[in-house]
């Protein structure tokens, strides 16, 4: 009998794991904050994603530090979670093979982590170069127009790819598997599993977008529920933690 490939095995929950989840998921679930106090306060982020260009394009120029400090920590936070996705898909399932829903969750991950990065991209290249060029002075009318044009058509690139795909759809996937994998492995508490579940409906909402549906709720709301689920999985795991010290 041949052995295990190393790299298809789970950590074994020690200490050490748990902590290092724990202190993960918490910075996961908190570090959105940042992001949001900062663009919001200068861009009025997340309402600007729907503002026209004529509207957008002056305002990014305006607030430009802090939309180059709020979306490159925004970024951070994005990679961050494929860091996130793995921890977590290592404590939810039995420590031996990684099966299909692990390899699916993982997978996930990944992909929701690249979306996000190219999608936050396009507000620190792509549309500030735009700004830059749409304050030209004696900028004619046709230009400007073929400005906006270009504004609109890579914000609404940018955003199917960012928040539907990443956001919203390859998240929720994630979410989802990881919590059928907590259920089916029971190495974690089903209330863990089952508002993973919920956490995973409600930030698949804004996917709807790609197929012309308006989501029931915004992307502020379901957003948050993952955020709640993350922070609430990281007190498990520091709990889980401490409890191995005594």
């Amino acid at each position: 009998m041949t052995p295990d490939n190393p790299s298809h095995h789970i950590l074994a929950p020690t200490r050490s794991v748990y902590l290092v989840a724990g202190i993960v998921l918490l910075i996961q679930g908190l570090s959105i904050f940042a992001p949001m106090v900062i663009l919001g306060g200068a861009i009025q982020w997340p309402d600007s994603l729907d503002y026209p260009p004529s509207q957008m394009l002056p305002l990014l120029l305006e607030q430009l530090a802090a939309v180059r400090l709020g979306y490159g920590l925004y970024l951070g936070y994005s990679l961050l979670f494929l860091v996130t996705g793995v921890v977590t898909v290592r404590l939810a399932g039995r420590p031996g093979p990684l099966g299909m829903l692990g390899l699916i969750a993982i997978g996930a991950a990944a992909v929701s982590a690249l979306a996000r990065a190219i999608g936050i991209i396009r507000w620190l290249t792509g549309s500030t170069s735009l700004a830059e060029a749409y304050s030209a002075p004696g900028l004619s009318p046709d230009a400007r127009m073929a400005i906006e044009a270009m504004q609109a058509a890579i914000n609404a690139w940018g955003g199917a790819i960012g928040e539907a795909l990443g956001v919203a759809a390859f998240a929720a996937i994630w979410a989802i598997s990881v919590s059928l994998l907590i259920l089916r492995d029971r190495q974690l508490p089903a209330w863990a599993g089952w508002s993973g579940l919920v956490a995973g409906v409600l930030v698949a909402f804004p996917s709807l977008e790609l197929f012309g549906i308006a989501p029931p709720v915004s992307i502020v709301l379901s957003t948050t529920g993952i955020q709640l689920w993350f922070m609430a999985l990281g007190l498990l795991f520091l709990w889980r933690a401490l409890r191995k010290t005594a």
